[in-house]
This record gives structure tokens, sequence and C-alpha cells, in this order.
């Protein structure tokens, strides 16, 4: 008996990890989502992101529940944009439909930490920005939407990036090349790719804030 269950358990037991089965949904600002369930791969968890922009004196906070590789897992930091900045934190658990709440997005340090990096005012890329908190990376970023092509630079946090490809995230109708980099004012080159995912929250406060 004993060796019948040892057996089914190894018959059963891939197909339950390929089966994990998670919430997906995507709030922005006060617009809710109807939640789905969907089948995650073997090699992902359960996620749930939360990245809260400021803008101009608002906030918008952009909810995302999905399926999430481990290697994003247990992230936060911030991302600084120069007219808006975003905190994200990502949280996962590996039980089905586990990725019920959303986490309390991260508090943001504004007290500067002696990195520049540049950043863009329209087409103008020029402007020189300080970065602060845990900042210690710049990012450059071009994202095309909706047949608009928007180019945005600044400083972000080193957990933020990845050494991976972008393509584990990707948003409906969006495309983008996006890099960090180490070094003062760096961020006019290539280097490692971030995740589209966490672009999201700076597009929504373009599209609300404008």
């Amino acid at each position: 008996m004993h060796l019948v269950t040892v057996i089914l358990g190894a018959l059963l037991f891939p197909k339950a990890l390929s089966a994990l089965k998670c919430y997906e949904c995507i709030e922005a600002g006060t617009a809710a989502c109807t939640e789905t369930q969907r089948d995650c791969p073997a090699s992902q968890q359960c996620g749930a992101t939360t990245a809260r922009t400021s803008a101009g004196g608002m906030n918008v906070d952009v909810k995302v529940k999905s399926c999430m590789p481990s290697a994003g897992c247990g992230l936060s930091g911030s991302m600084n944009l120069g007219l808006s900045r975003t905190s994200a934190v990502i949280t996962c658990c590996s039980t089905a439909l586990c990725n019920v709440q959303y986490p309390t997005p991260p508090a943001s340090s504004s007290s500067p930490n002696g990195k520049k990096c540049y950043t863009c005012n329209g087409k103008d890329c020029s402007s020189i920005l300080s970065c602060s908190g845990d900042e210690d990376r710049c990012i450059s970023t071009r994202v095309e939407y909706g047949g608009n092509e928007l180019t945005m630079k600044g400083c972000v946090s080193k957990s933020l990036c990845s050494s991976s490809d972008a393509d584990s995230h990707t948003l409906p109708g969006v495309s983008a090349a996006v890099s960090c980099c180490e070094g003062d004012l760096c961020n006019s080159a290539t280097s490692t790719a971030v995740s589209l995912l966490l672009l999201a929250a700076p597009l929504v406060s373009v599209a609300l804030f404008n």
C-alpha cells in the first residue's frame, strides 16, 4: 500500500506543480478589475504587486495579481523619473489562489543619496536628477503604446533591476526598451533589463496627470 502511494505521488506531484492556480487582476487608480483565475507554469508562484506613483501632489496605485517568476519575488524599491516617483513591492506565495491580498507600498525616502542621473522633460533628456533613498542605479526607458512613443529616464533601486530579459512580464499593446546602469549620469547607454510590469504605474500617471 505504501509503495502504491509513493508511485501515485510521483506521478501526480509534477502535475500539481504545473497547475498552480493563481488570481489574475490589474487595478489602476479607482478602476477595479474583475478577478480571474489562471494556471501558472511550474517555475512560477502566485504574486501580488502594489506600485504607488506620486506626481503633482497626487498618488495613484497600480495593483497586480498574477503568476510571478521566483526571481521577481520579494522585491521592493523605488523609481524616480523626475515628474513622477513610484514605490513598488512584490510578494509571492506557493499555494493555490493564495495571492488574495495586495502588499502595502513601501515607505519612500526623499533623502538625497548623492547619486545623479539624467531625466527627461518632454523630449529633452539633458536635465540632471538627484537620486534619493536606495535609488543606486540609473534607468532609461523608451515605451511605445497606442501609437505613441515616450522616453523616460531617472533613478531606480538596484532591487528593481534584473539581469534577465524583460519578457517575463508584458502589457497588452505596450512595448519597451528598458535598461539600468551604474555610475553617475550613466543612463545614456544600455546594460541590464528591468521588468515591464514596473512601468505600469508611471504609464498610468502619465495618462491621468496629463
